[in-house]
């Protein structure tokens, strides 16, 4: 039996690893991180600073590419783990911004 016959996805996205710099503005400050990973439902975040459950932002995450846009889209911070200083946390995608 091979690999991919005994693997089945569990999720109706793929995570597509990323580790990308991106900026996340909420409504009193704006904090620069690194987006681990990307899906189309949501995303996983990295920062030093501490968001609250239930935080809402907007996340920018620039192209590295000219033939691609830049991702923008309202955020809702849905998970929190902390490793050391940094924070990592699971973040709903409730919209995307043109």
């Amino acid at each position: 039996m091979s690999l991919s016959n005994a693997y089945e996805e569990k999720r109706n996205f793929i995570r597509m690893k990323m580790d990308s710099p991106l900026s996340l503005t909420l409504s009193d400050k704006s904090i620069e991180g690194v987006c681990i990973d990307l899906s189309g439902t949501g995303m996983c975040i990295e920062l030093t600073q501490e968001l609250k459950l239930g935080e809402q932002a907007v996340v920018h995450l620039p192209s590295q590419q000219n033939q691609v846009s830049a991702f923008n889209a309202i955020v809702r911070i849905n998970r929190i783990m902390k490793d050391g200083d940094l924070y990592y946390y699971g973040a709903e995608i409730l919209e995307l911004l043109g």
